[in-house]
């Protein structure tokens, strides 16, 4: 009977359902899950506290008004926003670093998938040619990856340097 049932079964798209809702009748019901633009609206409206900026620093604003380090953190910032994805900068992580302390680490990107509601991080890793800039960034793919980020998983790593810059293609 079970095995009969399941076959037959017709699985019920509950978003979908209170969306056909009347408006009046929706403020009784307190969605089971929520669609994916109520789901990025919330999690957009969750506060947090990114890094400070040194006074001097150059401004680099994206097409909503966000302040970014950089040209090309500027493109993907304008990217992601073209694309719906939604996204934070520069949101803190606390991450356990080498020793096993609790650290912040600021990585450029946060966003979520909505399709599977998985949040990922993006690092733009801009400075390649300098030795010391890639010193500390092997360390910091050391952190993520002893977190639990691994690149193509739910770490995304764009590189350039001098040579080879970013750009909008």
């Amino acid at each position: 009977l079970i095995e009969k049932f399941m076959k037959e079964y017709a699985k019920c798209d509950a978003p979908k359902v209170f969306e056909r809702l009347h408006k009046n009748r929706r403020q009784f019901v307190l969605p089971v899950q929520f669609s994916d633009e109520q789901y990025a609206v919330r999690w957009l409206a969750l506060p947090y506290k990114g890094k400070s900026f040194r006074e001097g620093e150059p401004e680099f604003l994206t097409s909503r008004g966000e302040r970014v380090r950089s040209k090309s953190e500027m493109i993907i910032a304008d990217i992601l926003a073209k694309n719906n994805i939604p996204y934070k900068y520069e949101l803190p992580q606390q991450m356990k670093a080498a020793g096993g302390k609790l650290i912040p680490v600021y990585p450029d990107f946060t966003c979520v998938n909505l399709r599977t509601r998985q949040e990922f991080l993006w690092e733009h890793l801009g400075r390649m040619d300098d030795p010391d800039y890639s010193m500390k960034t092997v360390m910091k793919l050391r952190t993520y990856s002893k977190n639990g980020y691994i690149p193509g998983k739910n770490l995304i790593l764009s590189m350039e340097c001098d040579g080879f810059p970013l750009d909008r293609k």
